[in-house]
């Protein structure tokens, strides 16, 4: 396996896991009450922001330095500041840090992004 296929399904690995993390997230959403839409929204916000800017510093940096791997950097630093913007959110939306729910959509990213890589790597 290449380094820019491992970097490949490592970031889909990292989108299947926002993308049901953020399934989760609405759901519990959808639960709450009306009023508490836009600040869970704004904590949602709150997450990704650190990590969007953590991801225009790396390319700054990159570019001011001439480092030639920024793209692979941003190919996997995207990602997993989304994948933790969501997760962090979707653990304050329901007041646990963690719990047994999280093992089957864990299973489920798992799953997901190996049919996803390998479904990629047949065509």
């Amino acid at each position: 396996m290449t380094a820019i296929a491992l970097i490949e399904a490592l970031a889909t690995l990292l989108w299947s896991y926002t993308a049901l993390t953020g399934t989760v997230w609405a759901l519990h959403l959808r639960a709450l009450p009306k009023g508490a839409h836009i600040a869970a929204g704004v904590e949602l916000l709150t997450h990704l922001v650190p990590a969007m800017i953590v991801l225009v510093a790396v390319v700054l940096i990159g570019a001011l330095i001439g480092l030639p791997s920024v793209v692979a950097f941003i190919a996997i630093l995207f990602p997993a500041g989304c994948a933790y913007g969501t997760h962090m959110a979707l653990v304050e939306v329901r007041d646990a840090p963690s719990s047994r729910r999280d093992l089957p959509r864990l299973a489920l990213t798992v799953f997901v992004a190996a049919a996803i890589v390998t479904y990629r790597q047949l065509i």
